[in-house]
């Protein structure tokens, strides 16, 4: 229920916020970082939660190489949002 729910949250979240940054709206420094910060933690959550209940569930290499590029793949979003954080709270 996390890595499904922060897939298609974030998902929500993140394309509703670029559609309104598109449009010129102004959002409020301090939830923009709440919003960043909390993908960051649910991030890092679905990454250790997907490399702990099925990485070890799998026999074909090639589903192992998937579980693990999803892995990665949800720290590397963990990170990008980690990075968002600092750009919003330097910002002006």
């Amino acid at each position: 229920m996390l890595v499904c729910g922060t897939l298609t949250g974030y998902l929500i979240i993140c394309s509703a916020l670029s559609i309104g940054h598109l449009l010129g709206a102004k959002l409020d420094k301090r939830i923009d970082i709440l919003f960043t910060v909390s993908g960051c933690v649910l991030f890092v959550s679905t990454g250790a939660i997907i490399f702990d209940r099925w990485m070890h569930r799998v026999e074909l290499t090639r589903n192992k190489n998937t579980i693990l590029a999803s892995g990665v793949l949800s720290f590397a979003t963990a990170a990008f949002f980690i990075v968002d954080t600092f750009v919003i709270f330097h910002a002006q």
